[in-house]
Parts: C-alpha cells; sequence; structure tokens
C-alpha cells in the first residue's frame, strides 16, 4: 500500500476513468496516438511525396487538407508529423522523469551537503526560462531532433528532481522506511524498493503535464530551424513552411497548428484529471 495515498489506488483509477474530463482528454490522446501509428495505412501519399501539378491546392476530395507550396499532402504530413511529436513527449519526459527522479531522491534521502549541492545546481537550471534554455542548447549542440530531445529533456530535470525530493523527504521518516533501516538495508535497497515506488504517482502526474509542453517546445524549436531538419514532417517545420503563404493558401498553417492544439489540451486535460484524482489531499 502507499504511504502517502489516502484511498486505494484501484479506487482513484476507477474514478479517474469515469471522469468527463478524462475521457475528453483520453480520447483526444488516442487519436493522436492511432494517428501517429496507422499513419501510412490512413493515407496514400508519402510525407515527403511532391506533386508540382497540385501546388497549393485547396481542400479537396483529393486532398482533404489541401497542399502545401511543393504539393506535398498536408494530411499525411500532419499525420507523419505526430509521430515526431509522440517521439519527442515519450523521450524526453522518460529521460527527464528517471534522471530527475533518481537525483531528487538521492538529494532528499541523503540530506546535508549532498542534498545543497544537487539541489544548486537544479536551481541553476530551474532560473533559466525554460524555452531560451532549450534554444541555447540547440544553438550550442546544432539543430537536430536528438539534440531538440536532449534539450527538453535537460529543462524539465528540475522540476522531477524537486518533486521527488520533497516526496522523499517525507517518505523517509515514515514507520516503514525507520524500519528497514534498522533492520539493516542500506541506502541503495531503501530508494529503490520502499521510495521510488511510493512517490512514483506525483511524478507520473507531472509527467503528463510535461508531455503538452515537450510538444510545444519541440514545434517551437523546429519552427525556428533548431529541431528536426527539412524535410521531416513535424508540426513545428509545417507552420514554418506555412509563414509565407497565409494569404494565399492559409491551410498550410490551419491543420498543424490545429494538431498541436488538440493534442497539448488533450495532455493537460488528461494530466489535470489525474493530478485531482491522485491528489492524497481528496478522498
Amino acid at each position: 500500500m502507499s504511504a502517502v495515498a489516502t484511498a486505494p489506488a484501484t479506487a482513484r483509477l476507477r474514478r479517474l476513468v469515469r471522469s468527463p474530463r478524462a475521457v475528453f482528454g483520453g480520447v483526444l490522446v488516442a487519436l493522436a496516438i492511432l494517428a501517429a501509428i496507422f499513419a501510412p495505412v490512413l493515407t496514400p501519399y508519402g510525407p515527403n511525396e511532391t506533386d508540382f501539378v497540385a501546388v497549393l491546392q485547396a481542400p479537396s476530395g483529393v486532398h482533404p487538407l489541401g497542399t502545401d507550396d511543393l504539393g506535398r499532402d498536408i494530411l499525411t504530413r500532419v499525420l507523419f508529423g505526430a509521430r515526431v511529436s509522440l517521439i519527442v513527449g515519450v523521450v524526453s519526459v522518460l529521460a527527464s522523469l528517471v534522471v530527475g527522479g533518481l537525483i531528487g531522491a538521492v538529494a532528499g534521502y541523503a540530506a546535508g551537503w549532498t542534498d545543497t549541492i544537487i539541489m544548486r545546481l537544479m536551481d541553476v537550471i530551474f532560473a533559466f526560462p525554460s524555452v531560451l534554455l532549450a534554444l541555447a542548447i540547440t544553438a550550442v549542440l546544432g539543430p537536430s531532433l536528438g539534440n531538440a530531445i536532449l534539450a527538453i529533456a535537460v529543462v524539465n530535470l528540475p522540476v522531477f528532481a524537486r518533486i521527488a525530493r520533497a516526496q522523499t523527504m517525507v517518505v523517509r521518516s515514515l514507520d516503514f522506511v525507520e524500519a528497514k533501516r534498522a533492520l539493516g538495508f542500506g541506502p541503495v535497497n531503501i530508494l529503490l524498493r520502499s521510495i521510488l515506488p511510493n512517490i512514483a504517482a506525483p511524478m507520473l502526474v507531472q509527467g503528463s503535464l510535461l508531455f503538452a509542453a515537450a510538444i510545444i517546445t519541440e514545434s517551437y524549436l523546429s519552427f525556428l530551424g533548431l529541431g528536426a531538419q527539412p524535410p521531416t514532417a513535424t508540426w513545428g517545420n509545417m507552420l514554418r513552411d506555412a509563414i509565407g503563404f497565409l494569404e494565399l493558401a492559409p491551410w498550410m498553417a490551419w491543420f498543424s497548428g490545429l494538431a498541436i492544439f488538440l493534442t497539448v489540451l488533450g495532455f493537460n486535460v488528461v494530466g489535470d484529471a489525474m493530478r485531482d484524482h491522485f491528489d492524497p489531499r481528496t478522498t
């Protein structure tokens, strides 16, 4: 049983799946995931397939969302762009969750100078605006999808470290942890088997919220030419390509922007619902 939860986890999970907000957000997230998985079978075109006879065509039966300045099918590029956004979200958030969680747990359990040094370093990273820090990292390392993922992971690192530290400081003083310490269990065993499982819930909730932020940050970087490079289909790249055609072919910006909006909305709504239903202060 969780040391911090005040209600059975199964009951909270049942209440979560019955929440209209969670269902609404879950549907949006599911649509994005399905689009990414089944992109090759949902459209007959390739993401970089050009047709110079069909340049800047408005939405039609042949091209439901129209075409861009190179005759590429926008629906196809939106579907394949979902893959990039979800990969960036999963990899960057998972990396920052694991590394930041371990760093914060070590700081909270060890206390003393270890805690001070680790958290001051996290404070230095946290002091920079997230977008500016991500821009600086990708500008130094060079524009690429991998560097964008690394930049987003670094930006989110202090958030998970702070949460893990705060939760660890609560859990380490509980009776079952004190009992294991008295029985001679080492710090590594206590951290991995007793503390980390009991601080996982708030970390996962925060991860669901930062997933949406990661998608937005990746779109920023791609829009500025610091993320995935052309001709890779990403929503940020599509928005950048649409700048010069907003009056002539506004649909080039409409649908990539709508994809970002709906996906981010879905993850934010799911994250808010998870936070409300797994908050130990709720009953």
